[in-house]
Protein backbone atom coordinates (compact mmCIF):
# COMPACT_ATOMS: atom_id res chain seq x y z
CA UNK A 1 0.00 0.00 0.00
CA UNK A 2 1.25 3.31 -1.15
CA UNK A 3 1.59 6.35 1.47
CA UNK A 4 1.24 9.78 0.01
CA UNK A 5 3.12 13.02 1.44
CA UNK A 6 1.72 16.13 0.01
CA UNK A 7 3.66 19.23 0.22
CA UNK A 8 2.68 23.17 -0.27
CA UNK A 9 5.28 25.56 -1.50
CA UNK A 10 3.04 28.57 -1.70
CA UNK A 11 5.21 31.00 -2.88
CA UNK A 12 5.77 29.77 -5.71
CA UNK A 13 2.27 28.27 -5.96
CA UNK A 14 3.65 24.56 -6.05
CA UNK A 15 2.40 21.39 -4.58
CA UNK A 16 4.28 17.98 -4.63
CA UNK A 17 2.88 15.04 -4.08
CA UNK A 18 5.35 12.69 -2.91
CA UNK A 19 4.26 8.35 -3.48
CA UNK A 20 6.16 5.89 -1.32
CA UNK A 21 5.47 2.06 -1.55
CA UNK A 22 3.47 -0.29 -3.95
CA UNK A 23 1.03 2.05 -5.53
CA UNK A 24 -1.68 -0.37 -6.53
CA UNK A 25 -5.04 -0.04 -8.96
CA UNK A 26 -7.03 2.77 -7.64
CA UNK A 27 -4.96 4.36 -4.50
CA UNK A 28 -4.15 7.30 -6.34
CA UNK A 29 -7.87 8.22 -7.34
CA UNK A 30 -8.59 7.90 -3.61
CA UNK A 31 -6.04 10.25 -2.85
CA UNK A 32 -6.86 12.46 -5.42
CA UNK A 33 -10.70 12.37 -4.15
CA UNK A 34 -9.45 12.62 -0.59
CA UNK A 35 -7.88 15.86 -1.88
CA UNK A 36 -10.51 17.05 -3.96
CA UNK A 37 -11.67 19.70 -1.12
CA UNK A 38 -8.18 21.65 -0.69
CA UNK A 39 -8.83 24.97 0.36
CA UNK A 40 -5.22 25.95 -1.36
CA UNK A 41 -5.27 25.27 -4.96
CA UNK A 42 -1.80 25.18 -6.56
CA UNK A 43 -1.66 25.70 -10.87
CA UNK A 44 1.45 23.61 -10.41
CA UNK A 45 1.94 20.16 -9.33
CA UNK A 46 4.92 17.57 -9.20
CA UNK A 47 3.94 13.91 -8.64
CA UNK A 48 7.09 12.61 -7.11
CA UNK A 49 7.19 8.53 -7.94
CA UNK A 50 10.64 8.02 -7.17
CA UNK A 51 10.27 5.97 -4.24
CA UNK A 52 7.43 4.20 -5.11
CA UNK A 53 6.70 0.96 -6.99
CA UNK A 54 4.19 0.78 -10.17
CA UNK A 55 5.36 -2.67 -11.28
CA UNK A 56 1.95 -3.94 -9.93
CA UNK A 57 -0.17 -1.93 -12.14
CA UNK A 58 -0.93 -3.17 -15.89
CA UNK A 59 -1.95 -0.76 -18.80
CA UNK A 60 -5.60 -1.81 -18.33
CA UNK A 61 -5.94 -1.02 -14.60
CA UNK A 62 -3.71 2.86 -15.89
CA UNK A 63 -6.37 3.48 -18.67
CA UNK A 64 -9.58 2.85 -16.24
CA UNK A 65 -7.83 5.22 -13.32
CA UNK A 66 -7.13 7.49 -16.40
CA UNK A 67 -10.81 7.12 -17.01
CA UNK A 68 -11.71 7.75 -13.34
CA UNK A 69 -9.08 10.72 -13.38
CA UNK A 70 -11.65 13.24 -15.55
CA UNK A 71 -13.57 14.20 -12.89
CA UNK A 72 -10.39 15.85 -11.45
CA UNK A 73 -9.47 17.20 -14.46
CA UNK A 74 -8.13 21.04 -14.37
CA UNK A 75 -7.36 22.63 -17.51
CA UNK A 76 -5.25 25.30 -15.85
CA UNK A 77 -2.24 22.96 -13.66
CA UNK A 78 0.65 21.59 -15.14
CA UNK A 79 2.19 19.00 -13.46
CA UNK A 80 5.25 16.81 -13.44
CA UNK A 81 6.10 12.93 -13.38
CA UNK A 82 9.05 12.21 -11.28
CA UNK A 83 10.22 8.67 -11.94
CA UNK A 84 13.34 6.58 -11.01
CA UNK A 85 13.75 3.85 -13.27
CA UNK A 86 13.33 3.50 -17.22
CA UNK A 87 10.26 1.00 -16.75
CA UNK A 88 8.20 3.36 -14.30
CA UNK A 89 8.90 6.02 -16.82
CA UNK A 90 7.73 3.87 -19.63
CA UNK A 91 4.40 4.03 -17.41
CA UNK A 92 4.17 7.61 -16.77
CA UNK A 93 4.47 8.21 -21.12
CA UNK A 94 1.09 6.52 -21.14
CA UNK A 95 -0.42 8.35 -18.25
CA UNK A 96 0.98 11.62 -19.96
CA UNK A 97 0.34 10.81 -23.48
CA UNK A 98 -3.80 9.82 -22.32
CA UNK A 99 -3.71 13.03 -20.26
CA UNK A 100 -2.56 15.05 -23.43
CA UNK A 101 -4.54 13.65 -25.51
CA UNK A 102 -7.98 14.47 -23.42
CA UNK A 103 -7.44 17.67 -22.16
CA UNK A 104 -7.65 16.93 -18.78
CA UNK A 105 -3.94 19.14 -17.51
CA UNK A 106 -2.48 22.39 -19.19
CA UNK A 107 0.54 20.28 -19.59
CA UNK A 108 2.05 17.06 -18.50
CA UNK A 109 5.81 15.90 -18.85
CA UNK A 110 7.59 12.81 -17.31
CA UNK A 111 11.37 13.11 -15.43
CA UNK A 112 14.02 11.36 -14.01
CA UNK A 113 15.10 14.54 -12.01
CA UNK A 114 13.44 16.44 -9.28
CA UNK A 115 15.39 19.92 -9.54
CA UNK A 116 14.46 19.45 -13.17
CA UNK A 117 10.99 18.64 -13.29
CA UNK A 118 10.44 21.85 -10.74
CA UNK A 119 12.64 24.43 -12.84
CA UNK A 120 10.35 23.12 -15.76
CA UNK A 121 7.17 24.07 -13.82
CA UNK A 122 8.77 27.26 -12.36
CA UNK A 123 10.37 28.77 -15.46
CA UNK A 124 8.59 27.91 -18.65
CA UNK A 125 5.56 30.04 -19.70
CA UNK A 126 2.27 28.01 -19.77
CA UNK A 127 1.29 26.96 -23.28
CA UNK A 128 -1.86 29.43 -23.31
CA UNK A 129 -0.53 33.14 -23.00
CA UNK A 130 -4.01 35.26 -23.24
CA UNK A 131 -3.51 38.28 -25.71
CA UNK A 132 -2.40 41.62 -24.74
CA UNK A 133 -2.50 45.43 -26.39
CA UNK A 134 1.47 45.10 -26.15
CA UNK A 135 2.36 41.92 -26.87
CA UNK A 136 1.24 39.30 -29.26
CA UNK A 137 1.96 35.68 -28.54
CA UNK A 138 3.01 33.32 -31.28
CA UNK A 139 2.34 29.81 -30.53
Amino acid sequence: MAQFRRLKETRANLTVIEVHGELTHGEFIRFLESNRNVKERSLKAIFDLRSANLSSLSKRHIKEALADFRKYADPELRAALVFSNPADYSIGKLISKTVSKHGYLSEIRGFYNLYLAKAWLLYRQPVYQPLTANRLVAF
